[in-house]
């Protein structure tokens, strides 16, 4: 029975390899979002623009991602984290992470409208709301090579 178990979790991995390409389409020099299914966001690297900075992400597996602040050229913060990613529309996906300072992400991604809707939650010991506090904010998404 185990045996079994780990060929069927082997073949999933496989199966989410094989079948993710990594980048988008192509026409006529415009890139367009790639085809709806969770392959279409695991390993893209992206460019969001948010009224207040700048981030760049890349969506390494189906449980990671490397992401990276910039303020104007330089690197504000960076890091490696565990993420829960999951299909919520055609080209909509919800995707969460809790950082190494306790600051949770949680992203709605829409690939075909190439936004990104931002909730932070992070520590503040003057809210009543258990000492965290959020905000939440949108920024245009690029598709980076």
């Amino acid at each position: 029975m185990r045996l079994i178990g780990y060929l069927l979790a082997l073949g999933t991995s496989l199966g989410l390899l094989l079948g993710c390409s990594g980048k988008p389409s192509e026409t006529g020099g415009q890139q367009v979002a790639p085809q709806s299914n969770i392959c279409s966001i695991i390993g893209k690297h992206v460019k969001i623009e948010y009224p207040e900075m700048k981030a760049e992400i890349t969506y390494s597996s189906d449980s990671t991602l490397h992401w990276k602040t910039i303020d104007q050229q330089n690197v504000t913060a960076e890091g490696d984290e565990k993420m829960s990613v999951k299909q919520v529309g055609d080209s909509l996906f919800f995707i969460n992470w809790i950082e190494q300072d306790g600051e949770t992400v949680s992203q709605v991604v829409d690939l075909k409208k190439q936004i990104v809707t931002v909730f932070l939650s992070y520590h503040d010991p003057n809210s009543d709301s258990g000492q965290r506090a959020g905000i939440p904010f949108e920024g245009k998404l690029t598709f980076s090579d």
